[in-house]
């Protein structure tokens, strides 16, 4: 991903969704958005005297679009095919109402990594933000902030109309389905609070020590050239430990394979009793 002008900071730490689909998985969290799917709507009014203003928003997140609406005008609505569109209509009586800005911000051509996706809260327990980043309109790269809050309670069909400035629509949208599915945390740890998990665990430990043993040695290295001028073996910080580390994990590995057969000494450094 490369990063783009007008893109929110901690936007471009976030991973891309592989392809848009209502049946996603984000940062391993699998969630289920298609009871979603549909023509929703929702919008804001404000007073612009001697007239109204209407902010006018449809979209539908998991089919191919809004469609044509019949009875409007071909400009005055969004092209077939468009997921998410505003509409600014200004209202002056006793005058028809005029549509003055068609926007699209989401369409179904829109590229897939255009589209970012990112849980939100301890394992998306508190829903899901979706980024858009739309085309061009007068001149203006067009983004959508589509925040999903997981509420349980919340029963309304449609967004919330957050805001629109030049270049940006925010909608905010409470729905049980924002909710990761039940166990839906893929490649988990599984038991409550455990973290990144027991495996997890021990791939941090295998990293640390690999990073710890390489520091380790170039260290050494460069110590003891610079104070005492070694070369080739000499090089390796406790030379004597190290060349008999492969007899040590030979002693090791068959005194516990000894004693797992039940058999006695077996290693190099074994006594006898005297007398």
């Amino acid at each position: 991903m490369h990063p783009r002008r007008g893109l929110p900071a901690f936007l471009l730490c976030l991973p891309l969704a592989a392809a848009w689909t209502c049946d996603l998985t984000a940062s391993s969290i699998s969630y289920d958005l298609s009871p979603l799917s549909g023509l929703r709507r929702t919008g804001r009014d404000s007073s612009t005297p001697p007239s109204t203003s209407q902010a006018r928003v449809e979209l539908d997140l998991c089919g191919e679009g809004i469609g044509v609406e019949e009875g409007v005008p071909e400009e005055d609505q969004c092209e077939p095919g468009t997921k998410v569109c505003l509409r600014m209509i200004n209202h002056k009586p006793p005058h028809a109402e005029r549509v003055i800005s068609v926007i699209p911000f989401w369409t179904t051509s829109t590229p897939d990594d255009n589209v970012w996706t990112t849980p939100m809260g301890r394992k998306g327990q508190e829903g899901l933000k979706v980024w858009v980043e739309g085309p061009e309109y007068a001149g203006t790269k067009q983004n959508l902030n589509l925040t999903l809050l997981c509420s349980t309670s919340a029963t309304d069909p449609d967004p919330t109309f957050v805001s629109y400035v030049p270049g940006r629509l925010s909608l905010e949208w409470a729905t049980p389905d924002a909710c990761p599915r039940s166990g839906g945390i893929i490649g988990g740890g599984g038991g409550g609070g455990g973290g990144f998990g027991f495996f997890g665990f021990i791939k941090f430990l295998f990293w640390v020590g690999l990073v710890g043993l390489v520091l380790y040695f170039a260290i050494g290295i460069l110590y003891n050239h610079q104070q005492y001028s070694a070369r080739g073996w000499d090089l390796v910080p406790h030379r004597d430990f190290w060349r008999e580390f492969p007899v040590l994990v030979q002693d090791l590995f068959g005194h516990v394979f000894n004693n797992v057969r039940g058999g006695g000494g077996g290693s190099r450094g074994g006594y006898s009793s005297l007398g």
